[in-house]
């Protein structure tokens, strides 16, 4: 498929073809809660992104469509890093891969919702909020670099 590592239609087929993982259902469990997960930041980032474009600008203050702007931006990007994580299923440690989703959910989910609410509701409070789901979505990214990392050393 021009190049590309994996074929977008090889994803399922390749976690299904391991036979460890698919016996105990760890793969089948990693792909539901990976494509869940980008289902619920894909669609919160395209509706807080929406509302951004369209309703909050007549509130006049940019500083409140910059704060929901950027929340549903992290929210889509790791809305497509957790489908593409259901992909490497069978090709990294599950529970690494499962650690991943799980920070890059709910990073997001905190980083963008605290955004959110201190947008729309102002509480000043949240602010402390948002840099924990910074944090958790970078912790993601490391551990995605470490097993990237374990792995490539595995297979040399």
């Amino acid at each position: 498929m021009g190049g590309l590592p994996l074929a977008a239609s090889e994803c399922g087929n390749m976690a299904l073809t391991q036979n460890e993982s698919v016996r105990d259902g760890n793969v089948g469990r990693l792909v539901a809660l990976s494509t869940v997960g980008a289902g619920i930041s894909g669609a919160m980032g395209v509706g807080f992104g929406a509302f951004a474009a369209h309703g909050l600008a007549s509130l006049g203050d940019p500083a409140i469509v910059e704060w929901v702007k950027t929340g549903a931006s992290y929210q889509l990007w790791h809305a497509a890093a957790l489908l593409g994580l259901a992909c490497l299923a069978g090709r990294l440690t599950i529970g690494l891969l499962r650690a991943v989703a799980i920070c890059f959910f709910l990073g997001a989910l905190l980083f963008g919702g605290s955004l959110y609410v201190l947008a729309l509701l102002h509480w000043s409070w949240v602010v402390f909020v948002t840099p924990i789901g910074g944090m958790l979505m970078l912790i993601g990214w490391a551990l995605l670099i470490i097993g990237g990392w374990r792995h490539g050393e595995g297979s040399a």
